[in-house]
């Protein structure tokens, strides 16, 4: 009797740690307790119960979730609090998730109603699930106003969070004096039609028709992921002695890598992270076509060695039921299918001795020697042989050595390192010492971007980029005059070597330039003979386009900064659309075939864009002299581009419009503020609108890695609030006086929609509402052909009516015109027939 009543008291003091607060209810809090507003987004109907739990028990669980957003207002003892379990529902039955992530805890406060975050389910399969926490508090606080009317204005509310957030109490004060239902104050504009479009967007971002290339040892077959005009991925045999071509296989899923085992054993994957193999024996030619025999390989996972020198096996690595790494031999035999990861047995586990690995490395023998594992959520790197391994290094925060490859021997790690440096330089690394034990190429002030290995795992040349063209630098002599070789063959294009055969007699090269889209070639080194074996992209190969030219100016403070501006051809002055690229720390614009850039230059716009300050490329100082400069030193170096630039080629500086994705639409924005009256309109496709959001609502912050770098580079919200919210375009909008249209997917985890939905509020509430293109699948930027033609050539209508037209444009239009038919209109009635009423 006392222990069902203990138990009944239990329950109740459960239930009553939470409750909820019905819509329109008086919560009549007590002095102790607060108001929390619990959030779930579901994409799917499938979660059936959401628990939130306080120090030591459930406090509150949420049932039977809706797809969509789930909302609901409830008074709690003030304290600490998390997001606990979730259970989603499942044809195998229910499936429990546990969160742990520190992300998930909040504190609520007596007195005021406290927001943590949207919690965000997104299933993946019927087993797995993907979900984090983001600040959405815009549509909480649209909810608040509707179902608590009351409650809302006399309560004061806040994110709360590990960095704070001062868009509510901002909001607050811009809403106060506004009564239009919020409803009304989400939506945007229709981008306009354009007149035309001289390039169509798709035509321009139809898929590649080429995905992967590989040449066997022997020089005389090359297989290629190829994707026909059905919209099915094949892989193609090549004969390049006699240039007969075979389909091995068809598919709806590209293989997105190829290898060969040996010289008649080709090896495909499709998939990302867990992938799935088959195996294509090739047979003697007869009439041009070769035997082929395929076998799948059963199950999932990664080839960790083709293991060359053992004839019919592999080394493959995968997870098992519970969830751990194995890595074992697979024996390439079978009649149907050859038996791989699913086959795999504990006494086969070759990677004993380590625990949370997640990738293996092996010597040129095909032994284990180094591992990537997962040690209190850092990456690290052990290393050693037969089962005892030891750490060497950690990955945390920017900078340290980054491996690119093992030595023949295993004795020495080949990676890139800038720690007390001018710049990223190749280094070998020696495990045991766990020291840089020599620098194998640097280039003063220049990061490397690239390295080349020989068939015995010696690093033989460094790339890097020179002037926005990519450089192949060999170290000896021989590659070095084959590469000089390549560079008068291809004048004014760049190079590079693909693939090649195990003597170094048949090549295969990527040639392209910024105004000529990539094609294949194979070059015969015996012959001395290059041959076209594709184009990427063929439909574009008749096609002119617009070359670049590159700029050197000095920045506001003396700073070099290297721009290149793509123009098109014309006698009068151009309009310009100004082209921040994003990042901004350590991503960098290269003079290669950029379809973005030659799109717009297509409708007669020239195209700036601007390695500045914070870039890669340009050596460590360069790239740090970015940090802390989001909306300052970073736009005068953008700007000191654009004065270059209309001083010396012909543009019309009176019609310009700025432009850019992530950064670089927040750049876009945030020059539309400084500068005002520069520019006829401003275009942010994932962008940006407020630095403090960026560590609220981002994939980025949620990692305990990340966010001291994020403090160090962006500025810290805790600590630096007045200059972060200085240089954030949302509380500035009173300056955003030009024409605006903003792009962004609803899916998006790195930039997320919150900072395109408030701002698209913002903007009304100042009477000047937005243009806006909201993609409700799309992630961070065009996931496919479908979402870059609708989003391009709705920015191709906006810009066309704010930059007006050009020849380009006026001649697109006259040839649409041409090519319409022209329809006869109908005869008129007689008299007395038709026109009646039945």
């Amino acid at each position: 009797m006392l222990l069902a009543l203990a138990l009944s008291l239990l329950a109740l003091d459960c239930a009553a740690a939470m409750r909820r607060i019905d819509p329109g209810k008086d919560p009549k809090l007590a002095p102790d307790e607060g108001l929390v507003v619990l959030s779930v987004d579901a994409s799917v109907a499938i979660i059936s119960a959401v628990r939130v739990a306080d120090t030591d028990r459930t406090a509150q669980v949420i049932n039977n979730l809706n797809e969509g957003r789930n909302v609901g207002l409830y008074a709690a003892k003030a304290g600490e609090y998390r997001w606990s379990e979730v259970d989603m529902t499942t044809l195998r039955g229910r499936l429990r998730y546990t969160l742990t992530s520190e992300d998930y805890r909040f504190k609520v406060t007596a007195g005021k109603i406290v927001y943590p975050g949207d919690l965000i389910l997104r299933p993946t399969s019927w087993t797995s699930m993907r979900f984090h926490a983001a600040n959405r508090s815009l549509p909480v606080i649209d909810w608040l106003e509707t179902a608590h009317p009351k409650v809302y204005p006399a309560v004061p509310f806040e994110y709360t969070g590990r960095y704070p957030d001062p868009f509510p109490a901002f909001y607050r004060k811009a809403r106060a004096s506004n009564t239009t239902p919020a409803a009304r104050l989400n939506d945007g504009r229709e981008a306009p039609e354009p007149i035309a479009v001289p390039l169509p967007a798709k035509v321009m971002w139809r898929p590649d028709r080429i995905e992967a290339v590989a040449i066997n040892g022997a020089g005389d077959l090359m297989a290629e992921t190829v994707l026909d005009n059905n919209g099915n991925w094949g892989v193609d045999l090549i004969d390049l002695v006699t240039g007969d071509v075979q389909r091995l296989v068809t598919s709806a899923y590209s293989a997105d890598e190829l290898m060969w085992k040996d010289s008649r054993t080709l090896i495909a994957a499709t998939g990302d992270d867990d992938k799935s193999y088959t195996l294509f024996r090739i047979g003697a030619a007869n009439n041009g076509k070769r035997s082929i025999t395929r076998l799948p390989i059963s199950g999932t996972g990664r080839i960790v060695d083709l293991l060359p020198d053992v004839t019919n096996h592999i080394l493959f690595e995968g997870f098992d039921s519970r969830g751990d790494l194995v890595v074992h031999r697979v024996e390439l035999v079978g009649n149907r299918e050859i038996s791989g990861f699913q086959t795999a047995k504990s006494r086969d586990r070759l990677n004993v001795g380590v625990t949370k690995d997640v990738s293996w490395y092996t010597d040129g023998r095909g032994q284990l020697r180094a591992a990537v594992v997962v040690r209190d959520e850092v990456a690290a790197l052990v290393y050693g042989r037969d089962g005892v391994y030891e750490e060497v290094l950690r990955w945390e925060g920017e900078g340290g050595f980054r491996p690119v490859g093992l030595s023949y021997d295993g004795n020495t790690i080949y990676g890139y390192t800038d720690d007390d440096r001018g710049q990223r330089d190749l280094v070998a690394f020696d495990p045991v010492s766990r020291k840089v034990s020599r620098t194998v190429f640097s280039k003063p002030g220049v990061d490397l971007s690239g390295v080349v290995f020989n068939e015995r795992r010696e690093p033989v040349a460094a790339r890097y980029y020179q002037s926005g063209r990519l450089v192949t630098e060999y170290f000896d002599e021989t590659n070095r005059n084959l590469d000089r070789t390549l560079q008068a063959a291809f004048p004014g294009r760049m190079v590079a070597v693909l693939d090649r055969s195990r003597d170094d007699k048949q090549l295969i090269l990527w040639v392209s330039a910024s105004d000529h889209p990539p094609e294949l070639y194979h070059l015969d080194m015996v012959r001395k003979q290059a041959a076209l074996l594709e184009a990427v992209a063929p439909w574009l190969s008749d096609m002119k386009f617009s070359p670049a030219y590159v700029m050197n100016v000095k920045s506001s403070d003396g700073l070099s900064i290297e721009a290149f501006l793509t123009l098109p051809p014309g006698t009068d002055k151009r309009p310009l659309v100004v082209f921040p690229h994003g990042g901004p720390i350590g991503v960098s614009d290269r003079l290669t075939f950029d379809r973005d850039v030659q799109f717009l230059a297509a409708q007669g716009y020239a195209v700036l864009q601007v390695n500045y300050r914070g870039s890669d490329g340009y050596g460590k100082a360069f790239r740090e002299a970015g940090h802390r400069n989001y909306g300052r030193l970073i736009e005068d170096d953008i700007d000191a581009a654009v004065r270059s630039a209309l001083a010396a080629y012909p543009l019309d500086e009176s019609r310009m419009c700025t432009l850019g994705a992530s950064y670089g639409g927040y750049s876009a924005l945030v020059s539309a503020v400084r500068w005002p009256g520069r520019f006829r309109c401003a275009v942010s496709l994932s962008g940006l609108s407020d630095r403090t959001l960026f560590f609220t609502a981002s994939d980025a912050a949620r990692s305990a890695q990340v966010r001291p770098l994020m403090e160090r580079v962006m500025g810290d919200p805790r600590t630096d609030m007045a200059e972060m919210q200085a240089t954030s375009p949302l509380y500035h909008v009173d300056s955003l006086k030009l024409p605006v249209m903003l792009v962004h997917g609803r899916e998006d985890v790195r930039v997320d929609f919150e900072h395109t939905r408030r701002l698209v509020r913002m903007l009304n509430l100042q009477g000047q509402p937005p243009v806006l293109l909201a993609l409700p699948d799309m992630g961070h930027g065009f996931s496919d052909a479908a979402e870059a033609d609708l989003g391009w050539t709705s920015i191709a209508g906006f810009l066309q009516q704010h930059l007006g037209t050009t020849p380009a444009i006026t001649e697109a239009e006259a040839k649409a015109k041409a090519a319409t038919p022209v329809v006869a209109a109908p005869a008129a009635a007689a008299c007395g027939q038709g026109g009646g009423k039945k």
